[in-house]
């Protein structure tokens, strides 16, 4: 079924009923990662525990899926994604005539398993960290949270949103640049089998500001999910969709693609370490 559908069939569903069955979960990972992608935002009403169960749903199917692979602590999975599709982001803030272009944007994504826990996740997107874990990465990083972090942290609030404004030292290629993200998160008790999912979502406000000519940064949607698992592992699964020229190779070559999936690993090697020595 085509998103635009999907969502329609959803809409009507909510106005005739009391309840609506839940859309069962795609198989593959280009279609779970924008299937996941639509349900980070709380449905309103009875709605909302209809796309709770998808997303369980999805996330047990997304665990299929990664552990055929398979995804293990020593061999984290790495690849490139199918394009989402334009509906899917076009009415969220700022995106506008942009979303015409989406089938510009790389597909990106990344699973590995984590000893970290959800907990120390939730803190580390809840917080003004990222310069901390990742020193050699950001010139400057601030988050500006639109909701209460600690009741987000405690378990007492289950959705936040924030605005980041950052800047990257300057890359190997191009020349450094500052962006905007607009960024939200959603946790979900999923029951004794599953236990908590986290998810997040972030997407580029308007096109980046580079400090030199020649490059271009317009298109930015990424997603990660983090679902914990009965060996006390967690597993992670991050998508993300970029349309980026630096210089003279844009993010559609082996060159771009090569060095953001490395770039990936090297990410989550850092957030590992902070868990592993206590800063998590």
């Amino acid at each position: 079924m085509h998103p635009r559908s999907r969502l329609l069939a959803v809409v009507v569903c909510s106005a005739a009923f009391a309840g609506c069955a839940a859309q069962p979960a795609p198989e593959g990972l280009d279609n779970l990662a924008t299937f996941l992608w639509q349900r980070v935002e709380p449905a309103g009403g009875l709605q909302r525990g209809t796309q709770e169960a998808e997303i369980r749903d999805a996330v047990l199917r997304l665990k299929d899926e990664l552990a055929a692979i398979p995804v293990t602590a020593d061999a984290p999975f790495t690849g490139t994604l199918e394009d989402i599709d334009a509906d899917l982001v076009a009415g969220l803030e700022g995106v506008g005539d942009r979303a015409d272009d989406i089938a510009l944007a790389q597909g990106f994504a990344l699973a590995n398993l984590s000893t970290c826990g959800i907990g120390q996740q939730v803190g580390l997107v809840a917080s003004n960290r990222a310069m901390e874990i990742h020193p050699d990465v950001y010139e400057s990083y601030d988050k500006d949270f639109d909701d209460d972090t600690d009741a987000f942290k405690a378990g007492d609030l289950d959705f936040m949103t924030w605005q980041t404004t950052y800047k990257l030292l300057p890359p190997p290629v191009g020349s450094a640049y500052e962006a905007r993200l607009r960024g939200a998160a959603r946790r979900i008790d999923a029951g004794d089998d599953i236990g908590e999912i986290f998810v997040t979502r972030v997407h580029l406000l308007e096109p980046a500001t580079f400090d030199g000519e020649g490059s271009s940064f317009t298109l930015d949607f990424q997603m990660e999910v983090y679902v914990d698992n009965e060996d006390d592992t967690l597993t992670h699964f991050y998508a993300m969709w970029r349309r980026m020229a630096l210089g003279p190779v844009d993010s559609s070559s082996e060159l771009f693609i090569g060095q953001t999936l490395s770039g990936f690993v090297d990410f989550e090697k850092r957030v590992e370490a902070a868990c592993n020595d206590g800063r998590l």
